[in-house]
């Protein structure tokens, strides 16, 4: 069991069982909210906190004050097992399932994380609407349409629905959406199951980036999915492996549906597919695809590389695919098994062993955790350090 990267929130079974079905009621965002145009100057269009410049130094500091295991955690954003009374050293804490059914019980345990972590963490749910409603427990978003509904919105009313649910990812001290879904899904997997927006790349852009721009106005970030783009792909990449065959021209042209709405977005979230004219491998795991990410000021997030499909795909163990997700230059490694489970990867002594004795490595970890403070320091969460 890996105690300095235990994660102290517990989201147990027994706080669903105590979840108060109604939730905290939120005043609504008034839906005639007006987008932005590009007549408006980038300090607002670009609104908090992604348009607050990086204070190098103090990144540099905190990064100088990391010992390497602490360095490594900082990668992780992972989903917690069991309470603790240490130090919460994870990159970032992942709430899944009912774990926001009971949204106060949610806020104590972000509370008391955040003053037991010398590095602010992230807080981190995956929040689109309408099958994916993690926060339906909460009235004012109890109905929030999904993807597909949104789309026949215009872009104020899609933003006004970031903007609701920002306000209460902030009211709970939730800091980071793992959405919007920017796949552009005429059909295939994304269509079926109505994440997508849109089958029209246009439709998509506009819409993701409305609803992005809604949450970084309440002071939430987000992470834009499935880079470089689930498409017209019908396989689900959860429960099987899956490799799409597009030309790299296709790849690349997916990929320009998140590249447009580069300033709204701290970081992208790789896709668990193979796109083979890049690399055999899922795209967490293809350093060509990670390095267009970095091409952005963006972090680098995984899918769950929990999952056995990818440990088979690459005819390892789990322990093989952190590896290669590190190797491939993501990060944060994002993990539904929890990094203090006895019955689970050692995640941190995995990396630390392999970073102590490659130099290469070291330096890899190094240019990871400063992307992933920098970000960070643009949220306002170094602040004081």
């Amino acid at each position: 069991m890996l105690l300095s990267a235990a994660v102290v929130l517990w989201l147990s079974s027994a706080d669903a069982a105590t979840a108060d079905a109604g939730g905290p009621a939120v005043a609504p965002v008034d839906a005639g909210v007006p987008d932005a145009g590009p007549s408006i100057p980038p300090q607002l269009l670009y609104p908090r906190p992604l348009g607050r410049k990086v204070d190098e130094a103090r990144v540099e500091r905190v990064l100088a004050s990391l010992d390497t295991q602490a360095k490594v955690a900082q990668l992780l954003l992972a989903y917690p097992q069991i309470d603790r009374v240490g130090p919460v050293r994870v990159g970032g804490v992942l709430f899944v399932g009912n774990s926001l059914r009971n949204v106060e019980k949610a806020r104590e345990k972000i509370d008391a994380a955040r003053v037991r972590a010398a590095v602010p963490p992230f807080f981190a749910v995956d929040m689109e609407g309408g099958a994916s409603n993690r926060l339906g427990s909460v009235r004012s978003l109890r109905g929030m349409p999904g993807a597909r509904e949104l789309a026949g919105l215009d872009d104020g009313q899609v933003k006004s629905w970031g903007r609701k649910v920002g306000a209460v990812m902030k009211g709970i001290g939730l800091n980071l959406n793992l959405a919007p879904v920017f796949d552009v899904a005429p059909s295939g997997h994304m269509e079926r199951n109505q994440r997508s927006f849109s089958g029209d790349a246009g439709v998509v852009q506009a819409k993701a980036s409305a609803y992005a721009r809604g949450l970084l106005e309440e002071g939430v970030v987000p992470i834009g999915k499935h880079f470089p783009g689930y498409g017209d792909i019908d396989g689900d990449s959860d429960h099987a492996f899956v490799t799409c065959d597009w030309p790299k021209e296709r790849v690349l042209a997916e990929a320009a549906v998140f590249e447009r709405a580069e300033p709204f977005l701290g970081g992208v979230m790789l896709a668990n597919v193979a796109y083979a004219s890049f690399d055999e491998r899922p795209a967490i795991l293809s350093p060509a695809l990670v390095a267009l990410v970095h091409q952005h000021d963006w972090l680098a997030v995984t899918d769950d590389i929990s999952i056995q499909v990818l440990a088979d795909a690459i005819g390892g163990t789990k322990e093989d695919v952190l590896v290669a997700a590190f190797r491939a230059g993501n990060d944060l490694l994002l993990t539904t098994a929890p990094p203090d489970w006895n019955k689970g990867t050692d995640y941190v002594g995995v990396l630390t062993r392999l970073v102590e004795h490659d130099a290469a490595a070291r330096a890899q970890l190094d240019a990871a955790a400063r992307r992933v403070l920098r970000l960070k320091d643009r949220m306002g969460l170094l602040d004081g350090l």
